[in-house]
């Protein structure tokens, strides 16, 4: 389905099963299609609404100028649909756009779920994110290859500490899928390279919230979630064994109960 004219782009999205609204939110060059089985099974208890965010997926077109776009589209979705307050879950650059959400709109998010949320790598990186960032930005500043510079950052960001990468294991049409938005993807990674949503906001949001992250993970990911923590001392951390940044394809029947749990009413 397409939500038309919502903050000035048309959002492709669908509403799957009923209940409490749940809303998942992408990550930097995901689109709706990467959630897999996931959203299904949440959609057993919730109402779940996935979207490809604007200039991702079948929302491409109109590119954000900033992250901020991204709530604000976010925002206008869950009113047009008439599905608040909802529990957000934002994985790695959705992370961020989660937050940004709760922030400006807290009246529209009853809690968070930030899956490995990319907020402020630049802050404490690792070797590793460090090795990343030059090579995309040599493929595509030098090389002008928007292609080879998201691929590189989806295999950094989805690796596993054992070696290898999720992004690899993807059938080979899902692969296409993010790599044809590449622009899109490498332009956020430069705003992402900011800190965003500022210590400010973060500090300002009152719901609950969960970080979910893998035992396989790059480093830097932790150490976003417990920076988050300082800012957030409501935050509750998960960890799932044996999974990297893709958890929920990693291990999706634990990732699903993780959120299911963090997506619980506050007595």
């Amino acid at each position: 389905m397409t939500a038309p004219g919502v903050n000035g782009v048309d959002l492709s999205y669908a509403d799957l099963g009923s209940g409490d609204p749940l809303l998942l939110i992408h990550g930097t060059g995901a689109y709706s299609a990467i959630w897999g089985e996931v959203s299904g099974q949440l959609a057993g208890s919730h109402r779940v609404i996935v979207y490809d965010r604007r200039g991702f997926g079948a929302s491409q077109g109109v590119r954000a100028k900033h992250l901020h776009q991204h709530a604000k589209d976010a925002a206008a979705l869950l009113e047009h649909l008439g599905a608040v307050p909802a529990v957000v879950v934002g994985w790695s650059g959705g992370g961020a756009i989660a937050l940004d959400l709760a922030a400006s709109r807290p009246e529209l998010v009853g809690s968070l779920v930030l899956i490995e949320p990319a907020v402020s790598l630049v802050l404490a990186p690792s070797v590793g994110t460090l090795r990343m960032s030059l090579q995309m930005q040599f493929r595509w500043r030098i090389r002008r290859d928007e292609r080879a510079a998201a691929a590189t950052m989806y295999r950094w960001a989805n690796s596993y500490t054992t070696g290898g990468n999720a992004f690899d294991r993807l059938p080979l049409e899902e692969q296409e899928g993010m790599l044809a938005h590449s622009r899109s993807t490498v332009l956020e990674m430069d705003q992402l390279m900011l800190p965003f949503p500022s210590s400010k906001a973060v500090a300002s949001i009152g719901c609950p919230v969960t970080c979910v992250q893998g035992s396989l993970s790059d480093p830097v990911f932790p150490r976003a979630v417990r920076r988050l923590r300082r800012r957030l001392p409501q935050t509750k951390v998960v960890e799932i064994e044996g999974g990297a940044h893709m958890l929920h394809r990693d291990r999706p029947d634990e990732w699903v109960r993780a959120v299911l749990d963090a997506a619980q009413p506050v007595a």
